[in-house]
């Protein structure tokens, strides 16, 4: 039964506990205090040291990327000398790439003649009838059966509006395949674009997540091998040295029709990997090709120098 001597004694229970725990809280305060005070000090330490290690990994990557930048002007140095090149940016390729690529061409001596941009909707199989109506007034002119896939086609009539195996200016056939495949949504081009392009480098995406469909990347790199019966060399460039699977440089790689024509680059985004495009493309128009990069399938880093 619960009476007030009940009460009296649970009262009494929690002020012992109470004063239990500030006698003990006193007791054993400079202890806990110097505890936290030397795990504050092994903290800062550790970020100090952290920083350390990050300054000095910066400075490393800042010493690759501009040793890599001289070594790889002096090795492109007149590589390209009076070569015509397109470059072809892919859907979502980084244009900071491209950029580079662009500007590593013209140092080598090489001329870009255009640059294009393919839009996504030339692989969407919902947008396949605005392809082929682009395309209607052409087929005969390009050849194209119905044995074909649609990238095939767009990649028969894009190297047919951009580039040839013999230096010159773009005829009145392929300024009108170009206009018909930039009316179209399928296409855009920087630049005026008069001469065609002997060779031509493909600049792919970067590996994303969720992976692409392998039916997409199929068809990307099947406009690659169109591209390359028209022009007289193509070099898919991607920048990929973070991840290569699920892009269009390891599909490549594993295509039977592409593996022996195209010449892939996986590290396009590094400084030395666009060194390696461009030595790549000098390969192509000799009539060699090859893989190159630092991931699956690759040939070497880079061709055997020099390249001639």
């Amino acid at each position: 039964m619960i009476n007030f001597r009940y009460h009296i004694v649970s009262l009494m229970a929690v002020f012992l506990a109470l004063a239990v725990g500030i006698v003990l809280g006193v007791t054993l305060r400079p202890s806990v205090d110097t505890g936290l005070a030397q795990q504050a000090a092994q903290d800062r330490k550790q970020v100090q040291d952290l920083r350390a290690e990050l300054d000095r990994r910066n400075a490393l990557d800042d010493y690759r990327d501009a040793y890599a930048a001289r070594v790889g002007t002096e090795l492109t140095a007149g590589v390209l000398n009076g070569a015509k090149v397109a470059l072809v940016a892919m859907p979502d390729a980084p244009s900071a790439v491209v950029s580079a690529i662009s500007a590593a061409i013209t140092d080598a001596g090489g001329a870009v003649t255009g640059t294009v941009k393919v839009n996504a909707k030339a692989f969407d199989e919902d947008k396949s009838a605005d392809l082929t109506a682009a395309l209607s007034s052409h087929a005969s002119a390009l050849a194209l059966t119905d044995s074909m896939s649609d990238s095939t086609k767009f990649g028969v009539a894009l190297g047919r509006a951009i580039a040839s195996k013999q230096p010159g200016r773009r005829d009145e056939t392929a300024l009108d395949i170009s206009k018909s495949l930039t009316s179209a949504g399928l296409i855009t081009i920087d630049g005026d674009a008069v001469d065609t392009a002997e060779l031509i480098v493909v600049v792919g995406a970067e590996s994303t997540e969720p992976r692409p469909a392998p039916e997409q990347l199929t068809a990307h790199v099947e406009m690659d091998v169109a591209l390359r019966s028209q022009a007289g060399g193509v070099v898919l460039a991607g920048p990929n040295s973070a991840e290569i699977e699920g892009t269009d440089v390891l599909t490549a790689r594993n295509d039977a029709a592409a593996v022996d024509v195209l010449s892939t680059v996986d590290v396009a985004d590094l400084t030395s990997g666009v060194t390696t495009t461009v030595l790549a493309g000098k390969e192509q128009l000799l009539g060699r090709q090859g893989h190159y990069g630092a991931f699956s399938k690759a040939d070497a880093p880079l061709p055997n120098l020099p390249v001639r």
